[in-house]
């Protein structure tokens, strides 16, 4: 069976007012399963590939520091997850989930995946829509 791995993502920020070569790309990770579900993703995107590895990487080796914690979102009840080393939220859920216990159990996937996942090569190009998702806050 193929090892969780990391995915990392060119992300061009959409801007009517400039021309697609003054775009600004920025960098995500996520960690996929083996079966390809998105077990988390990071928090923030980078301005480049070589400093989101960097985050990976030095997440991987903090990964029996991590702490999870759980919010319920305020208008509608969903919960979502973040990981935080020291106070920090490095990673987040993908998604949001109906019960206390579904996004709980997804967290304990994503610490367990993470020590075993392995860096893909190259970038996968996604253009970010606009935010229309509540998030919660740090």
């Amino acid at each position: 069976m193929l090892p969780p791995r990391f995915i990392f993502l060119a992300i061009v920020t959409p801007d009517d007012d400039a021309s697609f070569a003054d775009r600004k790309q920025r960098t995500a990770w996520m960690l996929c399963s083996p079966n390809n579900r998105i077990l988390g993703r990071g928090r923030l995107p980078f301005d480049t590939e070589a400093q989101c590895r960097e985050a990976v990487l030095a997440l991987v080796r903090a990964a029996d520091r991590l702490t999870p914690v759980s919010t319920a979102l305020g208008s509608s009840g969903h919960w979502v997850w973040r990981a935080e080393l020291d106070g920090v939220p490095l990673a987040v859920s993908h998604r949001s989930y109906l019960r206390a216990r579904e996004c709980q159990y997804n967290v304990g996937r994503f610490l367990a995946a993470l020590p075993e996942g392995v860096l893909t090569d190259g970038r996968r190009s996604l253009r970010e829509p606009p935010r229309t998702v509540e998030r919660m806050t740090a």
